[in-house]
């Protein structure tokens, strides 16, 4: 199938997803490119249409993935270069946009915190108002990468599923489980009483960052670069954790500071879980 008009009703639908209320409505969001559209198949994603363009399909990577698309029921049509840039949200498209199913955040319960204790790193990120799409696909990406447990969002945070952030993700979004909370206190107090820990990230925070035990389970809050943390949540807070830094920078972004948390915490987990193996060893 080939499509030409920029009034035809799949395009004017993949442009609605760039806006959120529509994503909300239809429950998808737009992945572009060979990469992220792969990588929407492999987490097991519902493809539901895609366009590209002669030369993506012309190139071996390109006619694999259609294939592919195919054998998944997903509807394909080819375009013109111009009618893809129209849909594509980056300035140099790459052959390929998708829109590809998403899922609601579930909200926060005992039952979605009982999933902590059991990954790999027993850490829940809560993202309170971090508005970049690319600080929290970052965030996101990091945090599936290390073995985190998921993450939870609140209003006031942007999009998971925003393009931009799907890119910055690599596609984590789309595999990390995610919750949503009312308020970025009633999730701490709810990972309060499922018996974790919750520390704030803060640039003026009392305790350093290699002084907490991140190989308890953790929910970890990241705010708003200008604002930080929600005032409210310092109620429910198991203490305050900072990066120290030398010279004159006073904090880091949002999203550097919550990968070096992250990675601290998994760094922890490692040593932890290679001293048990030495101490097996040797007995």
């Amino acid at each position: 199938m080939r499509i030409t008009s920029p009034q035809n009703p799949r395009i004017k639908r993949l442009r609605k997803l760039q806006d959120r209320r529509h994503r909300r409505r239809l429950g998808a969001t737009l992945v572009e490119g060979r990469r992220f559209v792969e990588e929407a198949l492999a987490a097991g994603r519902t493809v539901r249409q895609a366009v590209y363009t002669e030369a993506f399909a012309a190139s071996p990577a390109g006619a694999a993935l259609l294939r592919a698309l195919a054998a998944a029921g997903t509807e394909l049509a080819e375009v013109p270069d111009r009618l893809l840039e129209a849909v594509a949200t980056t300035e140099t498209p790459q052959g390929i946009v998708a829109e590809v199913a998403v899922d609601e955040p579930a909200p926060v319960g005992r039952a979605w915190w009982g999933r902590v204790e059991t990954a790999h790193l027993p850490l829940v990120l809560l993202l309170d108002g971090v508005q970049d799409p690319g600080n929290l696909g970052t965030l996101l990406r990091a945090a599936e990468g290390l073995g985190a447990a998921g993450a939870v969002l609140v209003p006031g945070t942007v999009d998971p599923y925003h393009p931009r952030a799907v890119r910055a993700s690599a596609g984590a979004c789309l595999r990390l489980p995610l919750a949503r909370a009312d308020a970025a206190a009633e999730a701490a107090a709810s990972a309060r009483a499922a018996g974790l820990q919750v520390w704030l990230a803060e640039a003026e925070g009392s305790t350093a960052c290699w002084d907490v035990d991140w190989r308890q389970p953790v929910l970890l809050v990241v705010g708003n670069e200008g604002s930080g943390v929600s005032p409210e949540v310092a109620g429910h807070a198991t203490g305050r954790v900072a990066i120290p830094l030398a010279g004159g920078i006073g904090s880091l972004n949002v999203a550097m500071a919550g990968t070096i948390l992250l990675y601290e915490a998994a760094r922890q987990r490692a040593l932890r879980s290679a001293a048990a193996t030495r101490a097996t060893e040797g007995d």
